[in-house]
């Protein structure tokens, strides 16, 4: 089975809930969605996203660099397509557009392989599990109060057993009162996970968190900048709550730094944005060779596969209104039931876009209204 053609369309589909964090808010998510067409007669389909900003590029790089080299090729020879991909790309950067470009295509042929295979992707990549817990995540720097607490009603009766909130607001004390609000609502026996998505100095994040550990949070999420190995580091020997980190980070050798330097406790490699499947399984056996679990980032209907596919998977993020099927992209939709993600059964990975609705996202040229993230 050959490719026989690469078709990338870019989106731009604003979310259906307001989202902020400590340093950034969120207008428009940007999906880059590529199709491959075989001479079998099956097409696959993979995507990227950002949260913005950069989908024509990643698109052009797609279209105009590399389906040309693409053609042709064995759909089965899937690492040496990564490979080939990621050398023509790499002298403009081992990580970040260059792998966001690659994902598409790697998701694709993997969809592929698992048609025909009959397999869905979970099964194909290992199959360790049928099903995961999941946590509901809520990207919400700016509720608090009832507000805030009538989220987490939300999670609880959705079935949720555990919990995300964001921290990292400049007055130390609203964090505080936020966590304390999300801990008296849920009760002590779910787990309540915190993101401060780099907000803090090395020395701050472990006075901020340690501000935060009596009310027993399961994780810190990138407390730090994540270009900062060695702040990681520091932070994790002065702190009694583990660190959670990696969507910050786009290849296996940043991981591979991270794990060396004893700098993380939970890794979060995010599917896209690490180049796809391929590169993600080696992340996840890296992390698996150092006893370390393994949670990716956001791309719930992607990291439900990745998670069943290995042993060593913790937990699935959903969060909300970031899921396909809450932006009602999908013709199927797809959601955690119960607070339990269980993987589409389909081969592939069993998705089918709503084509009517992402056609009113097109972006033919260069895309309009962009707004910046950060103020």
């Amino acid at each position: 089975m050959r490719i026989e053609s690469i078709q990338t369309h870019l989106y731009r589909v604003p979310p259906t809930v307001r989202i902020s964090d400590s340093i950034q808010s969120i207008y428009i998510w940007e999906w880059i969605i590529t199709t491959i067409r075989t001479d079998s007669g099956l097409s696959g389909t993979g995507w990227s996203y950002t949260l913005g900003m950069g989908g024509s590029a990643l698109r052009a790089i797609i279209d105009d660099y590399l389906a040309p080299i693409l053609i042709g090729s064995e759909v089965s020879n899937v690492e040496r397509i990564w490979q080939k991909c990621w050398q023509e790309l790499h002298a403009n950067g081992p990580g970040g557009f260059t792998t966001l470009a690659i994902a598409p295509i790697d998701i694709a042929l993997w969809d592929l392989l698992g048609q025909q295979a009959g397999l869905p992707l979970y099964k194909l990549m290992g199959g360790a599990r049928d099903n995961i817990p999941a946590y509901g995540s809520g990207i919400n720097m700016h509720l608090e109060g009832e507000a805030l607490a009538e989220q987490m009603r939300g999670f609880l009766a959705a079935g949720y057993r555990s919990v995300k909130m964001k921290v990292g607001r400049d007055n130390p004390e609203e964090d505080v009162e936020r966590v304390a609000t999300v801990r008296k609502t849920i009760g002590p026996s779910v787990g309540l996970l915190l993101d401060a998505n780099q907000k803090w100095s090395a020395g701050e994040a472990v006075r901020r968190v340690r501000m935060l550990e009596r009310f027993n949070p399961s994780w810190i999420e990138e407390p730090i900048l994540a270009d900062d190995i060695p702040g990681h580091t520091y932070a994790r020997a002065h702190l009694s709550v583990p660190i959670a980190l990696g969507e910050t980070l786009f290849t296996r050798y940043q991981f591979a730094d991270y794990i060396r330097a004893n700098a993380v406790d939970v890794v979060q490699a995010d599917i896209p944005r690490v180049g796809g499947f391929t590169e993600w399984l080696k992340i996840a056996k890296l992390a698996e060779a150092h006893n370390l679990p393994v949670a990716p980032h956001f791309a719930v209907e992607l990291s439900i596969h990745a998670l069943c596919a290995v042993p060593n998977g913790l937990i699935l993020e959903d969060l909300q209104g970031g899921s396909l099927t809450d932006l009602d992209l999908l013709a199927e939709p797809w959601r955690v039931s119960n607070g339990v993600g269980v993987p589409p059964q389909k081969p592939g990975h069993g998705y089918v876009w709503d084509e009517k609705n992402l056609a009113k996202y097109l972006v033919t040229g260069k895309p309009r209204d962009v707004t910046a993230t950060r103020a």
